[in-house]
């Protein structure tokens, strides 16, 4: 019996998205043994764990949310395949304030990511940013007990922590641009691994593919900036992306239309004309 091991990162919402997944593949692949492994160590710049183990050997597959994938990988391994995506966009979790601007002056915001700060800086000046990560309950508790004042999370973790109810609004990416690739997984192998690769195309979701690809081109060719991004793909396969890079006190915008299958190309001709316009403002 072929055998492939499943990596995934550690903690609570890892761990769920790997059992999701493996239990996908088990239902596709019944005479496969698929074990799952957990992978100490949290990305950094400079060195991702679950990579580095896929690299070397020591996965076959692995699971990692979009938004902490970096945006260029090794040459070594390849994005075989993308989930179908859930909510991409950022939600707003309060005790009563229907937006951003609701808020008062000085309000204490717990944010889920550091790459959040700059755009909460640049189009919210007067608010405290704080990372809380994805702990979603303690996070919850401490808006509760008045530690926090809001909430900005990424409302697919929300909803895969089965923490629904709680998300008040959801942002439209003109307020609070997602990270690129924001509510979607990607399952990565090595290039030449065509066994992985055959196995983690079963669960491919075109769009969300294309979405997630257009997106990733942007971010790559904007490396070290503060950056957001959001495409969607219409039932005629017409994508859409939408950029934004926050820098100092403005955001600036952008957005990009063309034929889905050419998301990698719009990405990047999305992020040339992003790059002239911020040296445009140097």
């Amino acid at each position: 019996m072929a055998r492939i091991v499943l990596g995934h990162r550690d903690g609570a919402l890892a761990t769920r998205l790997a059992r999701t997944v493996l239990s996908d593949l088990t239902a596709e692949w019944p005479n496969l043994q698929l074990v799952p492994r957990t992978v100490a160590g949290e990305p950094t710049d400079d060195d991702d764990p679950v990579l580095r183990a896929l690299e070397d050997g020591q996965l076959d597959l692995a699971v990692v949310a979009c938004e902490t994938l970096r945006a260029s990988l090794p040459a070594e391994l390849a994005l075989v395949a993308i989930t179908r995506r859930l909510e991409p966009r950022l939600a707003l979790v309060t005790k009563g304030a229907r937006s951003l601007k609701a808020l008062p002056n000085g309000a204490r915001l717990g944010i889920g990511a550091e790459r959040d700060r700059p755009f909460i800086a640049s189009g919210f000046p007067g608010m405290q940013a704080e990372r809380v990560g994805t702990d979603v309950d303690r996070a919850l508790a401490r808006l509760a007990v008045g530690d926090l004042d809001a909430l900005v999370l990424p409302a697919w973790v929300l909803i895969m922590m089965e923490r629904r109810d709680h998300i008040g609004v959801l942002l439209e990416p003109e307020v609070l641009p997602p990270a690129p690739g924001q509510g979607s997984l990607a399952l990565l192998a090595r290039a030449d691994d065509d066994l992985a690769a055959e196995v983690a195309y079963t669960l491919q979701h075109r769009p969300s593919f294309d979405r997630v690809r257009a997106e990733r081109t942007f971010a790559a060719g904007l490396a070290g900036r503060a950056l957001g991004a959001l495409a969607s793909v219409d039932e005629d396969g017409e994508l859409t992306l939408f950029g934004a890079v926050a820098v100092g006190t403005t955001t600036l915008q952008a957005s990009v239309n063309g034929e889905a299958r050419e998301a990698a190309e719009l990405g990047g001709e999305l992020a040339k004309d992003v790059a002239h316009q911020l040296e445009a403002m140097a």
